[in-house]
């Protein structure tokens, strides 16, 4: 750079090199850039870096777009060449593909109870009361056999007020223990009967029904065997045994599941000293055959079976009412011979006199006991000789 005297001079030179810098197009040096303020280029540099990432997103996206990704055949299946399957991405709010709720899924219990109730009713004879509970819309009405005995009409209550008459339509022969009954209505609430083949030892159940005539009554337990069959009855009539608390007028209640289905129709429990949880419940396939029709030709074999034992059964409740009679007309001779001595008063007299003509404890009757004891005699529980000499035992001063 030349050597300037004055400020003059310096401007003078400044103007002859910036025009002949413009006439040949080039760049200011080095040299001059110092001797001014250095301009700001870094703006021009950011804008093309942005059209270059612009361009980039473009070929990717494009890319994207022109490719065929294969198919998800888990979600999607089998399909033509001619569609277009494009997979979800990971940020798609995935709640809105979930399936509806279905309508058996397991509910709580109280909902389960609460619900049931609408279907189950008290069943009232002039003999006994018994349970039952509705199966269809229509008013169709399941229970056992020994609730309705012969009877052609019976009375059913719901909800603890409302009565009304039922016709029974179908009734089975013992030991198939079911009956059929029929209301008037179309709208009736209803209970759906389970499929028993799905039945799970250990499985919570409920129990609900009428003992002592006291509705809906509920009680809990688990199930203690699927497919209990007892002896000398059919292959085809099965049990679920359960240890669910029940109680006479408890029969032909339904034993439900957690879906609020019905897996068996309480039958008969095992009444013993010493035993406890021992219920039976008539496994809810068999009511669907017996409902069908399928059960017949079981039915024509159980009414041969069941009049022979009907004649053995009657010839050992005979014997033992006869045995009752003859040990409590001897036992009335003792206790009247002791109050004629002196040896107790009459008033100790009667109580032993009364306590003596009542039933076990846990039984209604003496009846309900001499024919449980004869019945125990046909199933091989217990020997003849052993059921007279529980009831004269009774009689024991």
């Amino acid at each position: 750079m030349p050597k300037f005297n004055n400020r003059e001079e310096y401007e003078k030179w400044k103007a002859q090199r910036l025009e002949s810098l413009k006439s040949k197009n080039v760049d200011i040096s080095e040299d001059t850039k110092k001797d001014e303020p250095p301009r700001k280029t870094y703006k021009t540099a950011v804008v093309w870096i942005m059209i270059v990432l612009i361009i980039l997103v473009a070929g990717i996206f494009y890319s994207l777009l022109t490719n065929n990704p294969k198919p998800d055949d888990a979600v999607s299946g089998k399909r033509g060449d001619t569609d277009t399957i494009i997979k979800l991405p990971e940020a798609v709010n995935t709640q809105v593909l979930k399936e509806p709720v279905s309508l058996s899924s397991p509910k709580s219990w109280a909902e389960v109870i609460q619900q049931a109730k609408k279907s189950v009713v008290l069943i009232k004879t002039p003999q006994s009361t018994g349970s039952g509970f509705i199966i269809s819309p229509d008013g169709m009405i399941i229970t056992n056999r020994h609730v309705v005995h012969d009877l052609t009409e019976v009375e059913v209550v719901f909800n603890s007020t409302v009565s009304q008459k039922a016709s029974v339509v179908k009734r089975g022969t013992i030991p198939l223990d079911i009956a059929i009954l029929k209301i008037e209505g179309n709208n009736q609430d209803y209970l759906r009967l389970a499929d028993s083949n799905n039945c799970a030892e250990g499985e919570d159940v409920m129990a609900i029904g009428a003992p002592y005539a006291l509705s809906e009554t509920v009680t809990k337990g688990i199930i203690s065997n699927c497919n209990r069959r007892m002896k000398d009855e059919f292959e085809d009539i099965t049990y679920i045994q359960t240890d669910a608390s029940v109680s006479p007028g408890n029969s032909g209640g339904p034993l439900l599941n957690k879906n609020g289905e019905v897996i068996g129709m309480l039958t008969w429990k095992i009444i013993r000293r010493g035993s406890e949880g021992l219920n039976f419940a008539i496994a809810s396939n068999v009511i669907s055959k017996f409902k069908d029709g399928l059960m017949d030709r079981i039915e024509v074999s159980a009414k041969k079976t069941y009049e022979g034992k009907n004649k053995e059964f009657n010839n050992q409740f005979d014997g033992l009412k006869l045995t009752w009679m003859n040990e409590y007309t001897a036992y009335y001779n003792k206790i009247g011979l002791m109050v004629a001595k002196g040896s107790i008063s009459v008033e100790y007299g009667t109580q032993l006199l009364s306590r003596a003509a009542a039933p076990p404890a846990g039984v209604s009757s003496v009846a309900e006991w001499l024919a449980s004891l004869a019945n125990r005699i046909l199933r091989g529980e217990i020997t003849e000789s052993e059921a007279h000499a529980l009831v004269k035992n009774s009689f024991a001063l």
